[in-house]
């Protein structure tokens, strides 16, 4: 017999409710919200370094799902302060990002391989295999 696939989703309340955005791990990062759109994950926030200077950031990202199941989140727009920033933030956010997601969802509701990952205006929907 065949597993089927099971759908799991996520709301951006939820999203917001979650340990990871109300107590971030930086404590250089404050004021953290997910806004789901369309095809799309906004998140803005805080960032303070030290000296007490602070930007405003909003980073777009988007998914996709690689052949072995796994979903990729890509910084589609990264802005400070209402400017866009340059390429290698826009790198660097990229290569931290992707393990934080893959942990929420892991954590929330277990292994599997992802077929599907959809976002409408208030959920993440996946699909497993």
């Amino acid at each position: 017999a065949f597993a089927q696939n099971r759908t799991v989703s996520v709301t951006e309340d939820q999203i917001n409710a979650s340990y990871r955005v109300t107590n971030s791990a930086r404590r250089s990062v404050s004021n953290l919200h997910v806004d789901l759109q369309s095809g799309q994950a906004v998140i803005s926030a805080t960032v303070t370094v030290r000296g007490g200077t602070s930007w405003n950031t909003v980073t777009t990202l988007t998914p996709s799902v690689s052949s072995n199941g796994r979903v990729t989140w890509t910084v589609a727009s990264v802005t400070v302060d209402g400017q866009a920033a340059s390429q290698d933030v826009v790198n660097q956010i990229n290569n931290s990002i992707a393990s934080s997601w893959r942990s929420f969802i892991r954590n929330q509701y277990g292994t599997g391989r992802v077929a599907s990952v959809s976002i409408s205006d208030s959920e993440i929907t996946f699909t497993l295999r």
